[in-house]
């Protein structure tokens, strides 16, 4: 699952059929043409790893 990206009824899915379900592209293809930065311009994130004096992407 996506941070910026939460399929809840995939994720439904999955478990009601025992599929695992992993990330990919956790931080959401920063700088990539197909990416966004929803992930590394979360909120949360952000206050997150100011109070762990740590980046986003090492929180994430």
């Amino acid at each position: 699952m996506n941070v910026a990206w939460q399929q809840q009824k995939l994720l439904r899915f999955c478990k009601e059929n025992g599929i695992h379900l992993s990330a990919w592209s956790p931080l959401s293809a920063n700088g990539g043409p197909w990416g966004s930065l929803a992930v590394m311009e979360s909120p949360i994130l952000k206050e997150i790893a100011a109070a762990k004096h740590k980046t986003v992407a090492q929180v994430r």
